[in-house]
């Protein structure tokens, strides 16, 4: 955080990180700044009496609430820039009042405190490590949903492996130089069985997301999908489109030419939540949705 002016015995950032602040034109509501606007998502103040708290203050400063204000008194800063009517977060806001940085609704700590990322309306989105908890359950599954299907291809690949390496077996005992290239057959059928098992996770997880907002394993482990501003199961194109990025490195590391990069495709897509400010992977930036903890309420429900 920048430097701080000091204003009628308050701290003012010079910068303000995204959160949620007093609504610059309803004091008894709370407004959420995306760190560059102001968004239109607002909040009751969850305690009455927040105004009184003066905890992240100095020691003995009166409560924000009971200060008096004189007419323009914005800090040493100036007058409130406006922008659609709000003053913004780095000006700082009428009455002089700023939660302690990290704050958010309700929140009351030390200036030290980190709030937890959230959607643009408060909901805490999820952690990584649940994330990736629940991609392994949901593989899991959807392998053994497929096992109908890749049974025969897998069957046949496997004794095809195994004629291949008892015929290396025989022709080094016999002294036979022998090429150690797998038999055409093999890669045939292991790209089948690839394949379908990509196609049934695809139906799998587009189903769920449409239907309930999160497949078996991520309600498992207690979170679900929602497009970022408006909560409820995704849309069917949605789903789509999120789905079809999120496998795109599975399905061209299924080809040989060019497998290493579809590989690495998919380590950055789950590894880009650990760093992204709004905790998305590259298919949740594609299709605007974010990953939040808790269930979705159909919309029709």
């Amino acid at each position: 955080m920048g430097r701080a002016a000091s204003g009628r015995g308050k701290v003012y950032p010079m910068t303000q990180p995204p959160g949620w602040y007093d609504d610059p034109q309803d004091p008894s509501k709370l407004r959420y700044w995306d760190g560059v606007v102001w968004s239109t998502h607002v909040s009751p103040k969850i305690s009455p009496t927040v105004e009184q708290s003066t905890i992240g203050m100095p020691y003995g400063v009166m409560p924000a609430g009971e200060r008096p204000h004189s007419a323009g008194s914005q800090g040493a800063q100036g007058p409130a820039s406006v922008q659609d009517g709000y003053p913004t977060p780095q000006q700082g806001q009428a009455g002089g009042q700023w939660p302690a940085y990290g704050q958010g609704p309700g929140q009351q700590g030390s200036g030290w405190q980190t709030a937890k990322a959230t959607t643009p309306d408060g909901v805490v989105l999820s952690g990584w490590w649940k994330r990736v908890l629940a991609r392994l359950l949901d593989g899991l599954i959807a392998a053994i949903v497929s096992l109908p299907l890749t049974y025969a291809p897998m069957s046949r690949a496997i004794n095809l492996f195994g004629d291949f390496f008892r015929q290396v077996f025989a022709d080094a005992q016999a002294g036979i130089t022998t090429t150690t290239q797998l038999p055409a057959d093999v890669t045939t059928l292991l790209f089948q069985v690839g394949l379908i098992q990509l196609l049934v996770y695809v139906v799998y997880e587009v189903a769920f997301l449409t239907w309930r907002g999160a497949t078996p394993g991520k309600m498992a482990v207690g979170i679900s999908v929602r497009l970022r501003d408006e909560a409820g199961p995704i849309p069917f194109v949605t789903a789509v489109k999120r789905t079809a990025v999120k496998e795109a490195g599975t399905a061209f590391g299924l080809l040989p030419q060019v497998g290493a990069l579809g590989s690495l495709f998919t380590l950055l897509d789950g590894l880009w939540p650990l760093w992204d400010v709004k905790k998305q992977a590259i298919h949740d930036k594609a299709a605007a949705t974010n990953v939040v903890v808790g269930p979705q309420r159909r919309r029709d429900a």
